[in-house]
């Protein structure tokens, strides 16, 4: 057990700003199981989603999402956070083309403020 600290608790900032965004993702985890889940909002870092089915933190996944009427992505991510069915993942791996159109398709969305106690 660690002691309490009269020192207030740090706060990591984000990678990058989230915007909201709206659209359906294809969660496959390395067992081969595939689920579906709604993607909340999106950053050239990470998205956060609800998915009915349960995943475990730090698990590695492939997410395929439409961004756009002619763009998929397929990202290698890892589940970093869970709280009830809301989960966010952290992108592992992205093209150069790949974080050009994700900031193409977040440019018009509104940012979400950083809430550190999330």
């Amino acid at each position: 057990m660690v002691p309490p600290s009269d020192e207030p608790a740090k706060i990591v900032p984000r990678i990058a700003p989230r915007y909201q965004f709206e659209a359906r993702v294809t969660i496959q985890t390395h067992h081969g199981v595939a689920t579906e889940g709604w993607v909340r909002d999106l950053s050239e870092s990470g998205l956060g989603a609800f998915v009915a089915r349960q995943l475990v933190v730090g698990e590695k996944v492939t997410l395929t999402l439409q961004i756009a009427e002619s763009v998929r992505l397929v990202i290698p991510a890892v589940v970093s956070v869970s709280v009830g069915t809301r989960y966010g993942f952290r992108f592992l791996a992205l093209s150069a083309e790949q974080r050009a159109q994700i900031g193409l398709a977040i440019q018009q969305q509104p940012a979400i403020p950083f809430l550190h106690d999330e």
